[in-house]
């Protein structure tokens, strides 16, 4: 009994540690937040760029420029906002760190990346039978093989469902619901779970479940 209760006043100082740090981190982020707008036209012909991507690099959350060329997002000084659109090079900015104001607004400039692709004769097969049998016995070159073999590995689709983008609707969408939580306890201090009875009580039940306790090999 002794040693789970140093277990969990061990816990309990864990606990508010994280707390701590996590208060501080918050406190850091409100000091550090700036409004980011501008907005994104061709370089050659100054013209509006609609619907670019906009975000930033490492929370991959963002939004996209309106029919006019238009953004606004929310960002900390030092972070990176990536520009993406299909047909333009992308491009990346950094907010200064050391930026004394709560706004920060930009043009940015973008170069069309055009590239010709080879040319490609499509066939269709008729029956499943036909594809089957092309699939199984065509001879292919083995560089194009390896190439299919390395890219649709379940390692390889995993990588690439972890590091995918979100879309320009799901980051515009995920900033939004993170301004509405934040607002939700706007001027006041947010819930702690350290103080929630339900929590304590899922606790106490887990420590008598032996949840915590070393398992035994």
């Amino acid at each position: 009994m002794k040693r789970s209760f140093s277990k969990i006043i061990g816990l309990l100082a864990v606990l508010l540690t994280v707390y701590t740090g996590t208060y501080a981190q918050q406190a850091r982020d409100k000091s550090t937040l700036v409004q980011v707008t501008g907005v994104v036209k061709m370089s050659d012909s100054s013209e509006v760029i609609p619907y670019m991507a906009v975000y930033e690099k490492n929370l991959r959350s963002g939004t996209m420029s309106n029919d006019k060329g238009l953004f606004s997002l929310l960002a900390h000084k030092g972070d990176t906002i990536v520009f993406s659109h299909i047909g333009f090079t992308p491009k990346e900015i950094v907010i200064p760190a050391e930026w004394d104001k709560n706004f920060y607004t930009t043009t940015q400039y973008f170069e069309q990346d055009t590239f010709m692709l080879e040319d490609y004769i499509v066939r269709a097969y008729m029956k499943r039978e036909d594809f089957d049998y092309a699939m199984r016995y065509k001879d292919f070159n083995p560089d194009i093989n390896e190439a299919i073999k390395e890219h649709t590995s379940r390692d390889a689709i995993a990588m690439m469902m972890k590091n995918m983008p979100m879309a320009q609707g799901e980051g515009a969408a995920f900033l939004q619901r993170e301004a509405a939580y934040q607002n939700t306890y706007l001027g006041q201090q947010m819930p702690i779970g350290l103080f929630n009875p339900f929590k304590w009580a899922e606790f106490y039940k887990a420590v008598q479940r032996g949840d915590y306790s070393r398992k035994k090999r």
